[in-house]
């Protein structure tokens, strides 16, 4: 597998997952209660580092997609 093709798919799933932590952290804010044993506050939190790891990873991709073109 690609170097560009690992990094894309790592983006999309971390990406993926964020998006569940926000949804389970705003099911939280709207219950009041906490989502599979996690607060509020801890979901947002890994929602935020996981979007970020997810757009580095899609960057890393598109970066090392040029270099493998060349």
């Amino acid at each position: 597998m690609k170097k560009s093709s690992l990094a894309i798919n790592i983006g999309r799933i971390a990406l993926s997952i964020s998006l569940l932590s926000l949804f389970g952290a705003w099911w939280t804010q709207l219950s009041g209660s906490s989502f599979l044993g996690m607060s509020q506050q801890h979901l947002f939190s890994d929602a935020t580092v996981l979007a970020l790891i997810g757009i580095g990873g899609l960057l890393d991709g598109i970066i090392h997609k040029k270099e493998e073109s060349k």
